[in-house]
């Protein structure tokens, strides 16, 4: 018994060595790699003034409009996302990521399951390169220079949501930071055979591309960007969702207040300029939008901003003025409402938010919503 013993102390030393390396190798790799599950639930009242039923024997109904909306101040989402470190300073990095409306359940923009991001990638000294689908440039950039943070009132409303696209087939590449100086490229493939532009059979969308420059500082931010999205015929022949975009704008803070102010022009040339043959389509649009931050208490931010689209061909135009207020509960949720109204010109159509029901020329409509945003 004794002996047995005696054999058997010289494997345990052997084998705790073992053991303690097995778990310090499993710590490192564990340490190296970092998974992180997150998203957001955004939810809320809304009413929208205004606002027009078709039946299906063509007749129109008009009158105010209450519901249970989602996504109002910001979009509800779920998230996977994670990094590895490869040594020498250089990441592989991946993120899975969908959309949806807390209203109903339903994923946005797509039957797909991951349908804002779903991309794999590097990041090391020479920047970050992402490969597979992902928000185009201006949802991703614009953000930070519009005052609400692009609400469903916001620079994509007079612009009919065409700020706010994700886009499939995408490369992108962000150079590192060089002193707050940044430079941010995309190219989404149209992946027709013979074209660089063009979309195949049954798509409606051909390639886009986008290339924004930002600087930012402590207490200020500018932002150049041109971006485009073509048809899937590899035309800008939609101003509103196949276009050329400039956005010049930026933000600057001054003790409590932030005060934004750009200007984003769109094109399409290949759109058809008459509708009946005696009224004009515009093919061109200008925005230009003032507002304002004032972080009245460390919980509470009070909103204000004006926007104003002109279409050419003397389509008209029409603004958009927003009130609203944040509150933070906590790091994670947030409570939030907003007022609104959109005056139109006589030939103009746009809606008080975006992505709501369709409306008549020349009218105008007033919003109120009020929700909880929670984040984790």
């Amino acid at each position: 018994m004794r002996k047995s013993v005696l054999k058997a102390l010289p494997l345990a030393k052997p084998l705790a060595v073992a053991a303690a390396l097995a778990c310090a190798l499993v710590g490192q790799a564990q340490a190296q790699t970092s998974v992180t599950i997150y998203g957001r639930v955004d939810a809320g009242i809304n009413y929208q003034s205004n606002q027009v039923n078709r039946s299906a024997d063509g007749s129109i109904t008009r009158g105010g409009q209450w519901g249970i909306g989602g996504n109002e101040w910001g979009t509800s989402m779920f998230g996977i996302k994670g990094t590895e470190d490869l040594g020498g300073g250089l990441k592989a990095l991946f993120t899975l990521e969908n959309g949806f409306d807390a209203s109903n359940g339903q994923v946005n923009g797509g039957s797909g399951l991951w349908t804002r991001r779903s991309f794999v990638g590097l990041n090391g000294s020479l920047g970050t390169v992402k490969i597979g689908r992902d928000l185009a440039l201006p949802s991703d950039r614009v953000w930070s220079i519009d005052p609400t943070g692009q609400q469903n009132m916001s620079t994509s409303t007079l612009f009919k949501g065409r700020n706010w696209p994700q886009t499939s087939n995408q490369i992108q590449y962000i150079t590192p930071d060089m002193g707050g100086l940044y430079v941010h490229v995309m190219y989404g493939a149209g992946e027709a055979a013979g074209s660089f532009t063009r979309g195949p059979t049954g798509s409606n969308i051909g390639n886009s591309t986008g290339i924004a420059v930002g600087f930012v500082q402590p207490n200020y931010e500018l932002l150049a960007m041109y971006d485009t999205a073509r048809s899937q015929n590899g035309e800008y022949d939609d101003l509103f969702s196949r276009s050329k975009e400039i956005t010049v704008g930026g933000n600057v803070t001054i003790s409590k207040v932030k005060l934004y102010a750009g200007w984003q022009n769109l094109s399409a040339p290949a759109q058809i300029v008459t509708t009946d043959g005696t009224m004009a389509a515009a093919n061109k649009a200008n925005q230009f939008w003032l507002g304002a931050n004032y972080q009245l208490t460390p919980a509470l931010t009070l909103i204000g901003a004006a926007y104003h689209v002109k279409l050419n061909h003397d389509v008209g135009s029409a603004n958009l003025f927003m009130l609203g207020t944040n509150y933070s509960l906590s790091k994670r949720t947030l409570l939030y409402a907003s007022i609104g109204t959109v005056r139109n010109g006589s030939n103009t159509d746009f809606q008080v938010q975006t992505g709501s029901s369709d409306g008549l020329v020349g009218q105008n409509q007033n919003t109120f919503y009020t929700g909880i945003s929670h984040s984790f």
